[in-house]
């Protein structure tokens, strides 16, 4: 049987290519480059996402108290608070206009105030993060903790 200079070329060529490319591969291997790169991830804390729920219980809260007035301990404790640090006590209602509307109660005397919703993000904020302290006092009972300490 007689080959061709021109098969013996081709074999050649298709030997030098494979090996080449088997050690460009041995290579990668061993370099650690063989692995398919991973895509981005972002993991989040325990920690974090402890803060994301109680970030989200706590809007949750705030809304059910400005929309609906306090409707149990958790938001009787918020308002109290509040209403100590102010000197001021307040009932809360939220009008189909975009104004927030809020009564201020002195004794036996009940003035009835408006604030656009912009003028009321210091008020909002504030209860958001006496909502806040007040999930995490929660969540540290339910573990057994003491809820005195600093």
């Amino acid at each position: 049987m007689e080959l061709s200079a021109f098969q013996i070329h081709k074999v050649m060529k298709i030997y030098t290519k494979q090996l080449s490319q088997s050690k460009m591969a041995q290579r990668q291997k061993d370099l650690g480059m063989h692995e398919k790169p991973t895509p981005d991830t972002i993991e989040i804390s325990q920690e974090g996402k402890n803060r994301a729920v109680m970030d989200k219980v706590a809007k949750d809260i705030v809304n059910r108290i400005t929309s609906r007035g306090p409707r149990d301990n958790v938001d009787r404790y918020i308002m109290d608070k509040l209403e100590r640090e102010t000197g001021k006590k307040f009932e809360f209602k939220q009008e189909k206009s975009s104004d927030f509307v809020f009564n201020v109660i002195d004794k036996d005397t009940k003035t009835k105030t408006s604030l656009s919703v912009e003028d009321t993000s210091f008020l909002l904020d504030r209860m958001e993060q006496l909502a806040k302290e007040a999930v995490e006092k929660d969540i540290q009972l339910a573990k057994g903790q003491d809820v005195n300490k600093p």
